[in-house]
This record gives structure tokens, C-alpha cells and sequence, in this order.
């Protein structure tokens, strides 16, 4: 083949194959495609899952048609395993905290076995407050206005329960090779607790190290978010390692019941002291 002419007729090749296959419909930019790839997510209609470091793993499932969602954590928190469930039937909020409290229960008698002393008597009211909250027993509806804490402020005004949107707003490198994008991200960015994708997921982690988090995303053939793999430094919470997530489902969420009424009671005014920090 004549250099020059291969030389004029190569590119032309690859614009027609491009036409062809519908590429220049995506952004070629991998920064873009990466922001152009959480729109399924504020479109508000998937499921996700995710493992993150310290054994900790979450669940969620956004059906924005029906206005619900849900969102489950699972963790381990001092060596006692945890759980924290929301419901998302809007407006209404329902968590259910499911926590090893066998501590707490030999604490209380304890000092129920010291006798009637008064001092003791609102120590171990106190804990058994605690002990049932704290039970898994029951679904809580909350009041909003009483919550300060970020960590309970789960809504869907932003359907993008995951937070990888905001995450992608401090992208600093991006390379791609086919579906995937890998590159570093500022994880100070993040201002907020409110996501999966939070502020306590990188806490405490030395400053240097989280302006410059590596990162694997790969997409589907419609450009969306289905795996974001971060390499996550130590932080105040967890070992250094891996926090993998995944998203599947677009467009084909199940909507998310409200909790039966039945196993259903309004948060007492003292569990707002407690998840608000101020007990």
C-alpha cells in the first residue's frame, strides 16, 4: 500500500468506524465520561452493592418513580458486628440499628446487683434506653428536624445514594483503555456524610495520601457507572485497602416498602441525644 495514501486513508477508517459503532455520541474526554457516567446514578433507578475496608459491606436499591429507597450497612465496630438499615418511602425515614450490646446488658446488671442506688438506677435506665435502641427489634421513624448527625441524613433528593458523583468532582488523573478509567482522586472534595461514598469513608486518612487516591472505574456500553474499585489509605476506621462497589439495574429498581406498621414506633426523644452525639 502506498505510505502516502495509507497515511490519509487510516484516519478516515477510524471516523468511519466510529460513526458506525456510535462513539462520538460519548465523551472522549475520560475525565467527561466519567462525569457523564453518573447520570444513571441522578437518574435515581439501580441498585449497588459494596465492600469497603475494615469488613464492612453496604447494599442499596433507588427507585426515584416511587419516590423510595433503601440503604443497609453491615460493619464491625470494635470487634462487635453492626447493622443500619433505611427505609426511604418519601417523605417518611425509617432506620432499624441492629448492634451487639451484650456489654452494655452485663454492665446493667451489674449494677442492678449493687442495690437501690439512685446514681445507679439512671445508669442503668440509661443503658437499657440503649440496650433497646440499639436491638434491632423495631423500625424507628424519624423526625428530620431532630437529626444533626450526617451519618442519618440518608434521603433522595440526591438520587445518587452512592456519592460517586461528588467523588468524581476531584478526579486529578484519568487514563482510558477500553471500559475502564483509571487515574488518582481528591477524596477532600467529599463534604459531606451523607452518601455511601462519605466523609467518614476517608477520615483520618493523611492528607497527602487522600488528594491522591487511585481509582479503576469501568463502564458499560452505555457509558454508566457499573464498578468503581478505590484503593482507600488507613483511616481513623479502617485498614488500608480496597472499597469496591457495584452498580447494576439501571431503569429496572423494584420500588422500596415502608416497614411494616406493626414493627413500626416514632424515635424516642432520647435516641435523638444518642445518634445526634449528645448523650
Amino acid at each position: 500500500m502506498n505510505r502516502r495514501f495509507a497515511a490519509v486513508l487510516v484516519p478516515l477508517l477510524a471516523l468511519s468506524l466510529a460513526a458506525c459503532t456510535g462513539d462520538d455520541d460519548k465523551p472522549a474526554d475520560p475525565k467527561a465520561a466519567l462525569v457523564a457516567s453518573t447520570s444513571g446514578l441522578k437518574g435515581g433507578d439501580y441498585s449497588f452493592t459494596a465492600s469497603l475496608p475494615g469488613d464492612s459491606v453496604a447494599k442499596g436499591t433507588v427507585h426515584t418513580p416511587s419516590k423510595t429507597a433503601s440503604l443497609d450497612f453491615d460493619s464491625v465496630e470494635e470487634g462487635a458486628k453492626a447493622k443500619m438499615q433505611f427505609r426511604i418511602t418519601d417523605p417518611d425515614r425509617y432506620v432499624k440499628m441492629t448492634i451487639d450490646m451484650s456489654e452494655a446488658v452485663k454492665q446493667a446488671e451489674s449494677l442492678a446487683a449493687l442495690g437501690d442506688d439512685p446514681q445507679s438506677a439512671k445508669v442503668i435506665e440509661g443503658l437499657k434506653a440503649m440496650i433497646e435502641l440499639f436491638s434491632g427489634k423495631q423500625w424507628l421513624k424519624l423526625d428530620m428536624a431532630k437529626v444533626t448527625n450526617d451519618d442519618f441524613k440518608i434521603g433522595i433528593e440526591d438520587p445518587d445514594l452512592t456519592g460517586a458523583a461528588g467523588l468524581f468532582g476531584g478526579v486529578t488523573t484519568a487514563e482510558r483503555k477500553g471500559p475502564v478509567i483509571t487515574g488518582t482522586l481528591d477524596a477532600t472534595v467529599v463534604k459531606d456524610d451523607a452518601h455511601l461514598l462519605g466523609t467518614s469513608v476517608f477520615k483520618g486518612a493523611e492528607p497527602a495520601q487522600a488528594k491522591a487516591i487511585p481509582y479503576e472505574a469501568t463502564l458499560d456500553v452505555d457509558g454508566r457507572l457499573t464498578k468503581l474499585v478505590l484503593d482507600v489509605p488507613k483511616t481513623t476506621d479502617a485498614p488500608a485497602g480496597k472499597l469496591t462497589m457495584e452498580v447494576s439495574g439501571y431503569g429496572a429498581a423494584a420500588k422500596q416498602d415502608a416497614p411494616p406498621a406493626a414493627e413500626t414506633k416514632e424515635m424516642p426523644e432520647s435516641a435523638y441525644e444518642m445518634i445526634n452525639g449528645k448523650n
